[in-house]
């Protein structure tokens, strides 16, 4: 191999294009395999719940065990990916979630589930540490706004995966095998997608320049003075960066509340088959893959770094999504897909901004993986919470099937209780990141 040394300026920038374009499409893959992993258990509730194989609460309380330990471990290895090979790193947790899957597909008792389903938290939380680490040593901080938005759009990849794939093996499943089959046949589809993944960060995922024989990504001279421990101690000391956590865990709960009930209330509420749901909720994830590549675009470019105006804006776009998702009454596929594409729309943006990229702009390159680690103990608190609130706002009756608990108005209209506190989290998100704004604006933190 040709040393980075060895190359002049011309042949050296080409050379990093090379490796800076495989290393985006390994990040892009490998964490989208890693959303499979994650959201098997999304696709298979209904089916789980209607079976009697666990209740609603233990699938709210399971599902919230899993983003609690994500949470926690999402602030753990942001710190440690600060410090180790995050290609062996990245390997490692994708085989623990991957295993996870496969156990899961057995059948194992509720309290089991759990303690499987945390690990699988701990084991998911690997994945965006390493790889915003890579993307802090892989390209400069002027052009990491665009990059990030580009890998963010895994997050969207693997819900489209997840959606697709595993409402097809389902039916298959369930066809040939039975109906108790079809959602074990989501884990252990999703084990084996894992097993890809590990592959591709194998063959494809880089640690950093320097292993690959190319010189460091400079940096300033105030930022070259800092080293690792004195980083991750401004990421800590940072105001800005806690309230960019604290909005980035109400948007989460908003999040994951249709990422994980967003299917079960379209066939409970409004009527749908399993499979026109699982559609219609798909469509916010391939929005969201659009707006997520381009909102670090849209922000480097058009705004000089800036991701306030534009995280405020989505939050709000949001806000509106869910109001017309959930508070119009009847059965209207146009109107629940365009309530998809909004919320896809601002997801895809507040996902990259409030999900790591507003605190890993404020802080030193050698501490991505610490501001990181931040914003997602927030992010994922929120969406732990949500859960396990969510799951306690399902009722399942003596006929066995499942309603949603609420209000009826004189005049017949229903006002679910997951609309109050779905809508009410998303709003909260907004005045958070406004605070988050104005610290910034008075040097409590870096440019947001």
């Amino acid at each position: 191999m040709t040393r980075g040394s060895d190359l002049s300026g011309a042949a050296l920038e080409r050379a990093y294009a090379r490796r800076r374009i495989r290393q985006v499409m390994a990040m892009l893959v490998v964490y989208a395999l890693f959303y499979i992993c994650r959201l098997a258990f999304s696709a298979s509730k209904k089916d789980m719940i209607e079976q009697g194989a666990y209740t609603a609460k233990e699938i709210g309380v399971v599902g919230s065990a899993m983003l609690i330990a994500y949470a926690i471990g999402k602030f753990v290895n942001g710190f440690i990916a600060d410090r180790v090979n995050v290609r062996r790193y990245i390997m490692f947790g994708l085989f623990v979630s991957a295993l996870a899957n496969f156990v899961v597909g057995f059948h194992i008792p509720a309290l089991m589930l759990a303690v499987v389903w945390f690990v699988n938290g701990l084991a998911q939380s690997t994945g965006a540490p390493c790889c915003v680490v890579a993307l802090s040593r892989w390209w400069p901080k002027e052009r990491r706004g665009t990059y990030y938005g580009i890998w963010s759009c895994s997050n969207n990849l693997g819900e489209v995966l997840a959606y697709i794939l595993t409402a097809g093996v389902m039916v298959w499943a369930g066809a040939h095998y039975g109906a108790d089959y079809a959602w074990r046949s989501c884990f252990w589809g999703a084990a084996a997608m894992g097993a890809v993944g590990i592959a591709a960060a194998w063959f494809f995922f880089g640690n950093a320049p320097e292993d690959e024989g190319l010189p460091p990504v400079p940096v300033d001279a105030a930022e070259a003075k800092v080293d690792t421990a004195g980083g991750q101690k401004i990421a800590l000391t940072t105001p800005a960066v806690w309230l960019i956590a604290i909005a980035g865990g109400l948007f989460a709960a908003s999040r994951y509340a249709v990422i994980d009930w967003g299917i079960f209330f379209l066939q409970v509420k409004k009527g749908y088959a399993g499979t026109d749901a699982a559609m219609i909720v798909t469509v916010n994830s391939i929005v969201g893959a659009v707006s997520s590549g381009l909102s670090g675009i849209v922000s480097d470019r058009f705004f000089k770094g800036s991701r306030q105006e534009l995280a405020v804006g989505a939050g709000l776009v949001n806000v509106a999504a869910l109001v017309l998702f959930m508070l119009v009454p009847g059965r209207h596929p146009w109107l629940d897909v365009l309530a998809m594409v909004l919320f896809g729309l601002a997801v895809g943006i507040l996902l990259t901004f409030l999900g790591g990229l507003m605190a890993v702009d404020r802080v030193p390159k050698c501490a991505a993986g610490a501001a990181l680690g931040i914003a997602g103990i927030g992010s994922y608190l929120g969406a732990g919470l949500q859960s396990a609130f969510s799951g306690c706002l399902v009722a399942r009756g003596a006929d066995g099937t499942a309603s949603l608990m609420g209000h009826t108005f004189a005049n017949g209209w229903t006002l679910d209780y997951l609309a109050v506190f779905w809508i009410g989290v998303a709003a909260l998100s907004v005045a958070f990141t406004i605070a988050a704004g104005r610290c910034g604006r008075n040097r409590c933190g870096g440019k947001g």
